[in-house]
């Protein structure tokens, strides 16, 4: 009984300090070009957060997410992400869409690092990380309409 208790006291505060985490990376301010670059694994982590958890749950948690992604990519001197016409038909003017699209950019971009990728690699890499998350119903993501098709065919 007291082991029960001990490893569920444990999963609350690794809980409790995971949710802490994400509100103290909506607060980091990127200060140098070294910022970014040391900043990387929590980018991933936040990146795999969000397509591992599905998107009705710890909302503040993934808008945190969402938010310390998109500083990194707007200042990282290591990577360049085109969110060109591609993009804007797969997520179709949908916000969490676009913004899961981004988190796959990084993800990509983060697990390939050395390898040259180009905009269409990225894209076609982040466009299937995007898909396979909206075609788990738990994950409770609304796709677009060319999602839609792509988890279609992908059948």
């Amino acid at each position: 009984m007291k082991k029960i208790i001990l490893v569920a006291i444990i999963i609350l505060a690794c809980n409790l300090s995971f949710a802490q985490n994400f509100s103290e990376l909506a607060k980091y301010e990127f200060e140098s070009v070294e910022s970014y670059k040391s900043e990387e694994a929590n980018v991933l982590m936040c990146a795999n957060y969000l397509f591992t958890n599905p998107s009705n749950e710890a909302e503040l948690n993934r808008l945190n997410s969402i938010q310390y992604i998109m500083k990194w990519m707007m200042g990282t001197p290591d990577y360049t992400f085109d969110i060109g016409k591609k993009a804007i038909e797969l997520t179709k003017g949908n916000s969490d869409l676009l913004g899961l699209y981004m988190a796959a950019m990084s993800k990509v971009v983060i697990e390939n690092n050395g390898e040259v990728l180009s905009s269409d690699d990225i894209y076609n890499k982040a466009e299937k990380i995007l898909v396979e998350y909206c075609s788990n119903v738990k994950n409770k993501m609304k796709p677009s309409k060319k999602i839609k098709k792509l988890i279609n065919e992908s059948k």
